[in-house]
């Protein structure tokens, strides 16, 4: 019987101690483990299969001399997770000196772009804000609609343990879960009115008279026949509705003139002549909190402003790893800006993806010229990468040549 053989090394003990693993290509089964990478023990270990003809690994020197010493007839295969994990941290590596933890991307001039078209609000984000209430309305939703827990708590952004402890309250559990302070106080105000009102009734059906109760309690008599009347509710007509605050006529105006760029005393200037007549502080806040809602900045240097919009860095990593359509927070009008504003980006993003490419597409004959192509980059850290493949060229060959090992993006 021919195995064919994938060796890797794996940690005993963390920055301490580090052994071998042998796993069957085929099966994925675990054939042994060693508690070394030693040269010796694992080419020892490897001459007891004398059947070994097709061995995976990664580009330690250590296992290629131990295989080609023990089995120098056995074909050797580079792994392919290892060859992309290396590519992209040598690629993380270079970009972290080029950009800061948060990067600025300017959007085009002449152009009415709203942030959404850019730097789309993800799914999480949104989950985010939702109440616990506005939470179990969606999994009663998506309950009625034939979703099971897993994949309600997936699209809720939601823990499996907060999803059962919800589903098995009681409704008033429940209640009193969603209560927030607000409503709490606002409880507490009607069942002390309902008191008043109850009082209001017992003296009425006493035979007190209205001005008798009005003594009694000292509310006055328009007061107690509101409370007589069968009709009365003690929750104010306007609970549960917002409030419209000054400037809320103006927020429409304020926000268009923010997405043009146009500095805040401005924009009070506008709106007093349109006839806001509350204060600055109250545009002040609105503005600060815009911005950071947003993540807009303005170039201020720059007699009309420059709008940008601010990425984290780690999100640009991401293309790195994943095409573009599947990095949430980088829509594609976002990333062809980043590779506008950074050349040195787009080169890394380039060549890694033609890496990915050649992989998947098993183009042998484009390993040399890939390999030419990063070395004109002239960048350290590719190059140490290639340097590495030219030492190993043959096993990093079969690793596109052959599919033992498979890839997806």
């Amino acid at each position: 019987m021919v195995i064919e053989v994938c060796i890797d090394d794996f940690a005993l003990k963390k920055r301490e101690s580090y052994g071998t693993i042998m796993v069957d290509i085929k099966t994925h089964r675990i054939l042994d483990m060693i508690d070394s990478r030693e040269y010796e023990t694992v080419k020892d270990w490897l001459k007891s299969y004398k059947n070994l003809r097709i061995i995976s690994r990664d580009g330690s020197i250590t296992y290629h001399n131990a295989i080609t010493d023990s089995h120098p007839d056995a074909i050797q295969i580079s792994d392919r997770f290892h060859l992309l994990k290396n590519l992209t941290s040598y690629a993380v590596d270079y970009l972290k000196k080029k950009f800061k933890t948060h990067i600025s991307i300017s959007l085009p001039h002449g152009e009415d772009f709203t942030e959404e078209e850019f730097h789309p609000p993800s799914k999480a984000d949104e989950n985010r804000k939702l109440t616990l209430k506005e939470k179990y309305d969606q999994i009663e939703r998506l309950l009625s609609l034939g979703y099971c827990k897993t994949k309600i708590c997936q699209s809720l952004n939601m823990d499996i343990r907060a999803y059962d402890k919800l589903i098995s309250m009681t409704p008033y559990e429940r209640y009193l879960l969603f209560q927030t302070k607000l409503m709490t106080v606002h409880d507490e105000k009607v069942n002390l009115k309902m008191k008043r009102v109850n009082e209001v009734r017992e003296l009425k059906n006493a035979g007190c008279s209205n001005r008798e109760i009005s003594r009694r309690t000292g509310l006055n008599t328009s007061t107690i026949r509101k409370y007589l009347d069968e009709n009365f509710n003690p929750v104010h007509a306007s609970y549960g509705k917002k409030k419209e605050g000054k400037l809320s006529p103006f927020i429409k105006y304020v926000d268009d003139m923010l997405t043009k760029g146009i500095m805040g005393y401005v924009i009070e200037k506008k709106i007093r002549e349109l006839g806001y007549e509350g204060s600055s502080s109250t545009i002040r806040h609105y503005i600060a909190d815009w911005k950071r809602r947003w993540k807009f900045y303005y170039d201020k240097s720059q007699e009309k402003g420059i709008k940008t919009i601010t990425i984290e860095r780690k999100d640009i990593f991401k293309l790195l790893y994943n095409p573009t359509e599947k990095v949430k927070a980088i829509s594609q009008e976002l990333f062809e800006r980043i590779c506008s504003e950074n050349p040195c980006f787009k080169k890394i993003h380039d060549i890694i993806w033609k890496f990915k490419k050649m992989l998947i597409d098993k183009n042998v004959d484009g390993l040399k010229k890939w390999i030419d192509n990063a070395q004109n980059l002239q960048i350290r850290e590719i190059s140490s990468f290639v340097n590495g493949l030219g030492r190993d060229f043959d096993a990093v060959r079969n690793s596109i040549k052959y599919v033992y090992m498979s890839i997806t993006f």
